[in-house]
């Protein structure tokens, strides 16, 4: 199959997936779009709401894994594709095509992505795209997301899965359709060696860990005449950012579950 990429710029997580992806098979990418930075938590209007943006994230990381998070995206910004985890600097060192786009819902991306007559494009970006984009690619749009669908849908859905009780883990891949994660799953994989009392950041290595290999598994079952899909019915509305609130409530579950674990 011939190959995009659509994505935008995320050290931490998504960076390394996708040059994992780009190193297994160069040679099925036909180009990669990269659409800015990938954002951080909701967009905020206000310096209460930023502070509190910023106090969630301190929640959910822990004090190393958020310094370390603070520094990996400020390098990202001020490094550009010379990061060591820029895609974009990835694509380039095998010679694939990098458009830098702003708008992926545009007259222009949807030419350019049909001039290069695809088969399938692997979205890594936050951006909501329409019925017409969807529509280009001959299979379509594919999705990794981190967690179990259809129970964990929206953003930082891992961590909803983590937080819960009783925990779950897994990694979905799926077609993208207008919806939030409800596009039909290829295939999907549950971890139960991840414990629940490890660091969220922790178990985000866990979930990407060789996760490149279940995207090239899903592609060549696509590739199969008569592969069935499995239906992808949502149950819920998709996840939001998590509030300072549940970030609390959480850390607190966190402090429980490691204070069984000592006992």
């Amino acid at each position: 199959m011939k190959i995009a990429i659509l994505c935008q710029e995320e050290p931490l997580y998504l960076g390394p997936f996708l040059q994992q992806v780009i190193k297994a098979r160069p040679n099925s990418i036909q180009a990669v779009f990269v659409a800015g930075h990938r954002g951080a938590g909701e967009k905020t209007t206000t310096a209460q709401s930023s502070w509190q943006s910023l106090q969630t994230y301190w929640l959910i990381l822990e004090p190393v894994d958020f310094l370390r998070t603070i520094f990996l995206r400020i390098r990202s910004l001020l490094l550009g594709s010379l990061d060591p985890a820029s895609v974009a600097g990835c694509a380039k060192r095998f010679k694939i095509p990098v458009h830098h786009i702003q708008n992926p819902n545009s007259h222009e991306f949807m030419a350019v992505l049909k001039a290069l007559d695809v088969d399938l494009v692997l979205n890594q970006s936050e951006l909501l795209l329409k019925k017409e984009v969807l529509s280009i690619p001959r299979v379509g749009f594919i999705n990794r997301h981190a967690s179990v669908l259809p129970k964990y849908r929206g953003r930082l859905a891992s961590f909803r899965a983590h937080a819960a009780f009783p925990p779950e883990y897994g990694v979905t891949i799926h077609l993208v359709d207008e919806g939030v994660d409800t596009g039909p799953i290829i295939l999907q994989k549950t971890y139960s060696a991840i414990q629940p009392e490890w660091s969220y950041p922790k178990v985000m290595e866990a979930l990407c860990h060789n996760v490149h290999l279940l995207f090239w598994e899903a592609v060549d079952l696509l590739s199969q005449s008569g592969f069935q899909l499995t239906p992808n019915e949502a149950v819920d509305n998709a996840y939001r950012f998590p509030s300072l609130a549940e970030a609390k409530a959480y850390r607190q579950e966190l402090k429980s579950r490691r204070s069984l674990k000592k006992h």
